[in-house]
């Protein structure tokens, strides 16, 4: 237990993940971001945890634990670009937040597109944020740094298995 400003603050003892254990999806078509986002995470040091698909498709299999993703354990957070082949990240968002076992799973969109349509879309479709994608590479080194520390270390992230009890992890 830590004494703070409103009191007693009970720290959990429970099933959810320190921010070294985060496993984390990245749904990303273009292969240098993608690479790219890795190595930010490597940096932070998290990366054997950090999966990418390339496309919606493959991306609603990976989330429905299909083919030869049957193995893969479901993600604590989702990094989302919205515009993807075979199916939009909208469309992917949708689907997320329709399926019980992912609605809680916090989803940060990642785009380079400022469309106001868009990010708005994005936020009725329950996206946790929408980060526009920095230009430069020490503002995207920084950017994932910044995702990592506050997913990771400031918020409570729903608890593992609590809704479905076979998750592998």
């Amino acid at each position: 237990m830590l004494t703070g400003a409103f009191g007693m603050i009970r720290s959990s003892e429970s099933n959810r993940p320190t921010n070294n254990e985060l496993d984390i999806l990245i749904i990303e078509n273009d292969p240098a971001t993608a690479r790219l986002t890795k190595e930010a995470f490597r940096e932070v040091g998290l990366y054997e945890r950090v999966h990418s698909v390339p496309d919606g498709d493959e991306a609603l299999a990976c989330l429905r634990r299909e083919g030869k993703h049957a193995n893969h354990p479901y993600p604590d957070i989702i990094f989302l670009d919205l515009h993807l082949p075979k199916k939009s990240g909208l469309e992917v968002l949708r689907e997320i937040k329709a399926t019980p076992r992912l609605v809680a799973t916090p989803v940060v969109i990642i785009s380079g597109s400022d469309n106001p349509h868009e990010i708005r879309q994005a936020y009725e479709l329950h996206a946790s944020c929408y980060i526009r994608k920095p230009d430069d590479l020490d503002r995207f080194l920084y950017f994932v740094k910044v995702c990592f520390d506050f997913w990771g270390g400031v918020v409570t992230l729903p608890p593992r298995d609590e809704l479905t009890p076979d998750v592998n992890r």
